[in-house]
């Protein structure tokens, strides 16, 4: 059974961050505090907490979203505040002018709780109703449709305001009936134009199956013709997973959309000029006409690809977010694609090994892009205090998949690394990191702790990161401690020192074998042994014996130098574009007339 403070913890992660707190503690606060006023009988306190109570809704609305979602859940919404506001109100006799007061003042209200029902109503409709979440960038037109209507938190928190204070400061009835009228003639006025709105959609999709909004959407796709579809799905920590794409994307000669499954995953993705959907609705998806398109690329292997690989008049490529060497980077799925985007010959070998008999015809040799502003220095010997990178990977989403040392050894990695005294350390972890394993969060939190700590003691500019690329900070580093990972891969473009966590425990000679990017890698054990080598290595102190091996490891995994860059990346898209006008001609020359 959880402990009282375990159940604390989830509900205030629940409910949001400690900074969403104060409007929630406002909101019902001052409402037990109303409460206990008319209990005992000060009811002009009762009338000043229920006022206060009201304003807050504003703060309650703006500053803490989790705890209205986590209200409405609970049928907490503002109608039933309100109604509550209510009752304590009439409960505060004294405050009252007279009996006519009273039933005035609970005539307007339940006509204001039936127009807050109707908004609650409104809002539950968009949420669960057949009009879909739809987000763009850089597509010209009304083309965004919000899960929600207009929320106008300021006007829902100024009618209960108008409302309740004449009745609460003694006004006459006729002064608390107008009152209660002028708030719900501000509320309806709030509230019609967007249900209007919502019916206005409603009636264009059930009359030719387009809202307004996807048609904009497809008007576009008839004008600008993209040759390009980049597919995606997942949370915002997935964003990675695109962001690493937008420089190799933005350089291509071909026009490219970018189509993403979830709104938090558009919300995190970086700027670029892409045109860019948002359309988590599979339904919404299938309406439009891609018959433009050549070629989609995949950035992972996700359930949702399948919406547009069921189309047959684009091929499709798997292209990854990385090179590595963990069971993703040859899942059986991939069979799915018309071609497997790799950097080198290592991306073809974990398929050819893994025994899915995938035609060679279906690789096709890209080299990594992204590697073309990793740079080769800071080299050893090249800075007074020079610096570790510590780059762990996450948990993964099984114990089968989990190659990361952060949990095993990274506390006493960071401790070994500190005491040296002899380098600087960047800490840049996953982001997935503790997405599974509460463990995960807890080492993390402790290298945060320590790492702190020795910047204030030791003046050293030991840093934490906690976002964006990691190839600036690959660019400071002269040596990298990793996983099994892309990590490797990419910091071999620049051919410097690192090291490896052997998470298996196995001889060196078989480690190396089975995970080729380790080939070139100072191997850690499960202590962190191995660690004073690489310092020794980072630091001059001792000789770099495997220095002449990453080179050649460099050219197998990311392929040659040459094939490293964005125009080599777009000779590969647009050999792969000409394939399909080959192949899939015949199906784009298919159309609905012809049928």
């Amino acid at each position: 059974m959880a402990s009282p403070a375990r159940l604390l913890r989830v509900l205030v992660e629940r409910l949001g961050r400690t900074a969403q707190m104060p409007g929630l503690v406002i909101v019902h606060g001052a409402l037990a505090i109303a409460l206990v006023c008319v209990l005992v009988g000060w009811d002009l306190a009762a009338a000043v907490a229920v006022l206060v109570s009201a304003a807050a809704e504003y703060v309650l609305a703006r500053r803490s979203p989790g705890a209205v979602v986590l209200l409405r859940q609970a049928s907490a919404g503002p109608p039933l505040r309100f109604a509550v506001r209510v009752v304590l109100a009439c409960a505060a006799t004294t405050v009252f002018d007279d009996r006519h007061a009273v039933a005035a003042f609970v005539a307007v209200s339940l006509l204001l709780v039936a127009g807050l029902c109707v908004r609650a109503l409104h809002e539950e409709y968009r949420r669960v109703g057949p009009l879909r979440l739809m987000r763009t960038r850089h597509i010209p037109g009304d083309t965004v449709i919000e899960e929600e209507p207009p929320q106008r938190p300021l006007l829902v928190t100024v009618v209960q305001l108008v409302a309740l204070a004449p009745a609460l400061f003694s006004a006459p009835w006729w002064v608390v009936a107008l009152a209660g009228l002028l708030a719900l003639a501000l509320l309806m006025a709030g509230t019609l134009p967007d249900v209007r709105t919502s019916w206005r959609m409603r009636a264009a999709k059930r009359a030719t199956g387009f809202t307004p909004q996807l048609s904009a959407v497809q008007r576009f796709l008839d004008e600008h013709r993209p040759e390009v579809v980049v597919h995606l799905s997942g949370p915002d920590t997935a964003a990675y997973q695109i962001n690493t794409w937008i420089d190799a994307l933005e350089a291509l000669d071909q026009r490219v959309l970018v189509i993403l499954r979830d709104e938090p995953l558009f919300e995190a993705m970086a700027e670029s000029s892409l045109p860019t959907l948002c359309l988590p609705a599979p339904s919404e998806l299938l309406m439009l006409d891609f018959s433009m398109v050549k070629v989609a690329l995949y950035p992972a292997n996700t359930g949702n690809n399948i919406h547009l690989l069921r189309l047959p008049t684009m091929m499709s490529a798997f292209i990854g977010h990385g090179d590595s060497d963990k069971s993703a980077s040859n899942n059986p799925f991939s069979r799915v694609y018309d071609e497997l985007w790799v950097a080198g010959e290592a991306g073809a070998d974990r398929y050819r090994r893994a025994g899915l008999n995938i035609p060679e015809s279906q690789f096709r040799f890209v080299g990594r892009p992204q590697v073309h502003e990793i740079e080769p220095t800071p080299r050893v010997g090249d800075e007074q205090i020079p610096t570790v990178l510590y780059a762990p990977t996450w948990e993964g989403v099984n114990t089968l998949q989990e190659y990361s040392s952060l949990r095993a050894i990274g506390v006493p990695l960071i401790e070994a690394l500190i005491a040296d005294g002899a380098v600087r350390v960047v800490y840049k972890p996953h982001p997935f990191t503790g997405q599974r394993d509460a463990k995960y969060r807890a080492a993390h939190a402790a290298i945060v702790q320590r790492l702190e700590a020795a910047r204030a003691r030791t003046g050293v500019d030991h840093r934490v990161v906690r976002g964006g690329p990691l190839t600036p900070w690959m660019n400071q580093a002269t040596g990298l401690v990793s996983d099994i990972s892309s990590v490797l891969s990419d910091w071999l473009a620049g051919e410097k020192p690192y090291a490896v966590y052997n998470h298996l425990g196995l001889p060196t000679k078989r480690f190396r074998e089975e995970f080729p990017s380790s080939a070139a890698a100072t191997l850690l054990g499960e202590r962190a042994e191995g660690i004073d080598v690489f310092l020794d290595v980072v630091t001059g102190r001792g000789p770099d014996l495997l220095a002449e091996y990453r080179s050649r490891l460099a050219t197998y995994l990311l392929g040659p130098p040459e094939q490293r860059t964005l125009e080599a990346f777009g000779e590969a898209v647009t050999a792969f574009v000409a394939r399909s006008e080959r192949e899939r001609a015949l199906y784009r020359a298919v159309t609905p007339d012809s049928l």
